[in-house]
């Protein structure tokens, strides 16, 4: 009976021994493994010195700089057109004629009715310098002249303006209107009869929104592609940045407000483009070299301001910073961070101190 006690003692301790052994190797596993998990929170890295380069993409298309939409205040049927989409023309140049037939009676009632009015003047003045009829009949004989000539010159006018001709030398864009087709006036919008461009001369309207419309300089640099000459890409420059006008501010969309950036392309490049082509381009803004630098991700931001995590003693500690450029990929450190000081760039922080440091 001894013998069996001791022996089940001898078990009962090995067991508890085993226990021990494999209790202690679980909690070192458990604790070994949240340690892990705990490092694995967040990624660090250095502050270093770098360049912050900003870029803006925008879509846009392409235009004529110098470009004109012919029409004319004269009523009536095209008798001619002269012209035909891609021709070239030059200033002066007659591209279509108006029938004149209605216009041409018009200006012979009006210049009978001028040598009328001016004989009837011409024989009142002498009566009045004989004081043979009353100054005030003389006075509304001029009248009438001056009404007659002002009716003249108006027909002769309209009749000078059925010849129609090219304002300044270019390209004729687009399909003219057709022989025999009626002008009409009077109504909002006018008819075009043909639109003249100059394509040597071409520039980019580019749709920025309000939020990135104040990194715009002009004279900036500009990259950009187009569908038709796939796998090239050109450069122009910002050359202008429109502001509105009172009434038209920009466009809206959705709530976000547009404007146009026109972007001037070398003349040495033109012919590779057409008035209409969209343009895929991205704008280059400020290039800041050799300053202090932190991934985009390093920074967060709260009420209080913007801050990063600096590692200090093995801890994340919560630092203020005061920034400057924003980049593609980067920010500039105006102030809080020291080159080499190691941060937390992405990942979570769980129970960071806090140096109690303020905002700048």
């Amino acid at each position: 009976m001894k013998e069996f006690l001791q022996k089940h003692r001898k078990r009962i301790i090995a067991g508890a021994v085993v226990l021990c052994v494999l209790g202690g190797g679980t909690y070192y596993y458990m604790h070994s493994e949240g340690s892990k998990q705990t490092q694995n929170l967040y990624t660090t890295g250095k502050v270093e010195k770098g360049d912050v380069k900003t870029s803006i993409s925008a879509t846009g298309t392409i235009n004529p700089v110098n470009y004109v939409d012919v029409s004319t205040n004269v009523a009536g049927k095209l008798e001619k057109v002269l012209v035909k989409e891609n021709d070239q023309v030059t200033a002066g140049q007659v591209i279509a004629y108006i029938d004149t037939r209605q216009l041409q009676a018009s200006a012979d009632d009006a210049r009978a009715a001028l040598a009328k009015a001016e004989l009837d003047m011409n024989r009142y003045k002498a009566l009045a310098d004989q004081n043979a009829i009353a100054q005030q009949t003389y006075d509304d004989s001029v009248t009438s002249y001056e009404r007659a000539k002002s009716t003249y010159d108006r027909a002769a006018a309209d009749l000078s303006d059925a010849t129609i001709t090219a304002p300044m030398s270019g390209t004729v864009i687009g399909t003219p209107l057709k022989a025999g087709q009626t002008i009409s006036t009077g109504i909002s919008t006018q008819m075009i009869i043909a639109t003249i461009a100059d394509l040597s001369d071409l520039e980019i309207y580019l749709t920025v929104d309000e939020t990135d419309i104040g990194s715009i300089k002009q004279g900036a640099k500009v990259e950009f592609t187009v569908d038709s000459k796939p796998g090239e890409t050109f450069t122009g420059y910002v050359s202008e940045i429109a502001k509105g006008t009172k009434g038209n501010m920009g466009a809206t969309s959705n709530s976000v407000v547009y404007y146009t950036v026109k972007v001037q392309i070398p003349e040495n490049i033109s012919n590779n483009f057409l008035p209409s082509m969209t343009a895929r381009a991205t704008i280059f803004g400020e290039d800041i070299k050799n300053t202090l630098v932190v991934p985009l991700t390093a920074v967060r931001t709260d009420k209080q301001g913007e801050y990063v995590y600096v590692i200090k003693d093995g801890q994340p500690v919560r630092t203020a910073v005061s920034t400057g450029v924003t980049g593609d990929t980067n920010v500039q450190i105006l102030k809080g961070l020291s080159e080499g000081d190691e941060i937390i760039v992405s990942g979570d922080v769980t129970a960071p101190k806090n140096n109690n440091r303020g905002p700048f």
